[in-house]
């Protein structure tokens, strides 16, 4: 019987003492593009092939532009037999990333480097649509407990964004995500107008409490938000901010 070895030897030997034989990889597809969720860690992608050749090829490295890209193969060099379809998986993690997500890998064999590309648009879990039934549930949610945003699934869009981010990005995340929205509900209030009569004062105590009667809930983590002292100081500190640049553009 012929060892995995020998056969490797004498395919590569065949294949550079007779140029004149024909082996060629077709790819169904070379670039693969999907949509995920922003609460998708991993992926597996494929990549139909065939030899059309008549004689083997040989894929002898696999090239990928990120860590984070594993091709899934058998042992290299990974012989194709002739009139055979296989499939290239890999295997793409995509924790903690949104938006577009865009890689490449090579496929090399002896006398060519294919190309393939990976392109994932990643749901943003800030800026995405929510539906009437998410909206309406959401709301519902607050009204029984005005700290639910901070809990369960809501963890996603309103604590996560706020990790060690401050001042103008710290209000983008934490307050804009209500406040600035297109699809704002009749019961969260437009900030514009409160920023340009509101005190410093006034802002810090309502961050960091709440409002006792309302869906506000306090930010500070010593009542149960995700916001420290610092950061505190810095979204109120943009708020003054934003204030004076109102009252200079009168």
């Amino acid at each position: 019987m012929i060892s995995r070895a020998t056969f490797v030897l004498f395919t590569v030997f065949c294949l550079f003492s007779f140029p004149s034989l024909k082996a060629e990889l077709i790819w169904e597809k070379e670039v693969a593009e999907l949509e995920a969720s922003h609460e998708t860690r991993i992926l597996i992608l494929r990549f139909p092939f065939s030899n059309t050749g008549t004689d083997p090829v040989l894929i002898t490295e696999i090239k990928t532009s990120c860590g984070c890209i594993e091709p899934m193969t058998p042992e290299l060099p990974w012989t194709i037999v002739p009139g055979v379809t296989e499939e290239l998986e890999v295997k793409v993690n995509i924790r903690g990333k949104k938006g577009a997500f865009q890689q490449t890998l090579e496929v090399l064999t002896f006398d060519k480097t294919t190309e393939l590309g990976i392109k994932v648009e990643i749901e943003d879990p800030v800026h995405r649509t929510m539906t009437p039934e998410e909206r309406n549930g959401n709301l519902a949610q607050s009204k029984a407990d005005r700290r639910a945003i901070f809990k369960g699934n809501c963890i996603e869009c309103h604590v996560k964004p706020t990790h060690k981010k401050y001042g103008m990005t710290l209000y983008e995340s934490a307050c804009g995500i209500c406040h600035a929205s297109e699809q704002r509900a009749s019961v969260v209030p437009d900030l514009t107008e409160k920023i340009k009569n509101e005190s410093k004062e006034y802002w810090r105590e309502w961050i960091t409490k709440g409002k006792e009667d309302g869906l506000m809930p306090g930010f500070a983590a010593s009542e149960g938000g995700p916001l420290s002292g610092s950061q505190i100081s810095t979204l109120v500190n943009h708020i003054a901010r934003l204030k004076r640049e109102q009252a200079n553009e009168k």
